[in-house]
């Protein structure tokens, strides 16, 4: 079976992703979307993909796609999501999957309301890299997790527009490039008990620089930051009973990592594979889509949700609102 896939959206993120999937022998992209017909067109033709629509209405609405791949503004996120779920279309929602636990709950309601598959693109957890890192978790050779350490930083453009800076288009370094590290820290060591975060606010009053720890009922910790103001190493660091994994830069997409135990032994893992590391979530939304999934079993709806909920709880002690939060922020 070929699977059918539009793109909604025509940015960076959206162009990277057409690679990948040009890459995957049961993906076929077949239409891509924009606001503005001139721009559908242009990246249409310079991806080679055969139709384009100059709104996001018109892909929900085109008979020949199966799966949206959906990578407009954040603040945009839900509404298309489900737009296009209501239509018919199975969803992988670029990260973060939306601007709250609020809206990630609507999202998932309507996907059980529409039984439509939705997964958000959190492509770490589908690298090799990080399915070997996985593996080596789950040897316990390190021993019992004590602490996760992980940055992501570099500098953003400082126009006050830049969907970075800009709260009207869920800018702000957590939702953005935290996301990475909380996944990490929950790859290892699970859901956490608190976080306590503090950081700075930019003039429009979304998160630049943060750092924010977690506690876990294990007795670990995690150290995590991120930041659009600075280049940060954007590594990470599993510390354990018996040892130390260090995850390359960048964390999020690290060609190797090492590990080191205290009695000598030491192995590095590196992936020097070629194409675009998009590409290998896509098998799992196709398998998830043949076997009548709504959610991924290696990406559950529930931790999209505890990824939103945590961000929330950042964002909260940060002082980053969103005009959808409402009085309940």
């Amino acid at each position: 079976m070929v699977f059918r896939w539009g793109i909604a959206g025509t940015g960076r993120i959206a162009s990277d992703f057409v690679d990948g999937l040009r890459q995957v022998p049961d993906a076929n992209v077949v239409a891509v979307c924009s606001r503005h017909a001139d721009t559908a067109r242009d990246f249409a033709a310079r991806r080679n993909i055969p139709r384009a629509h100059s709104s996001y209405a018109a892909l929900a609405e085109d008979p020949n796609v199966d799966i949206v791949y959906v990578a407009t503004p954040n603040s945009r996120h839900r509404d298309d999501s489900e737009m296009f779920m209501r239509a018919g279309k199975h969803v992988l929602c670029e990260k973060p999957f939306a601007l709250n636990a609020r809206q990630a709950e609507s999202m998932i309601a309507t996907a059980r309301n529409e039984r439509r598959f939705i997964m958000e693109a959190i492509w770490s957890r589908f690298l090799p890299v990080y399915v070997s890192l996985g593996e080596v978790l789950a040897s316990q050779r390190l021993g019992r997790i004590h602490h996760v350490a992980a940055d992501f930083g570099f500098v953003a453009p400082s126009q006050p527009t830049h969907r970075l800076n800009n709260p009207s288009l869920g800018g702000g370094a957590l939702l953005d490039l935290g996301i990475y590290c909380l996944h990490l820290a929950r790859f290892v060591l699970g859901g956490h008990d608190s976080v306590v975060a503090h950081g700075d606010l930019n003039d429009q009053g979304v998160d630049v620089d943060a750092t924010y720890t977690l506690t876990y009922s294990s007795g670990a910790t995690a150290t995590l930051r991120s930041t659009t103001r600075h280049a940060t190493p954007c590594t990470a660091t599993i510390t354990g009973e018996h040892g130390i994994i260090r995850l390359e830069s960048r964390m999020h997409n690290p060609p190797g990592f090492r590990l080191q135990l205290h009695d000598g032994a030491e192995r590095y893992h590196r992936y020097d594979e070629p194409g675009q590391g998009l590409r290998h979530q896509v098998p799992e939304v196709h398998r998830c889509i043949e076997s009548a999934f709504i959610e991924s079993p290696r990406l559950t709806h529930s931790e999209t949700l505890a990824y939103a909920r945590t961000m929330d709880d950042i964002r909260r002690q940060l002082g980053v609102r969103y005009d959808v939060d409402g009085h309940h922020q």
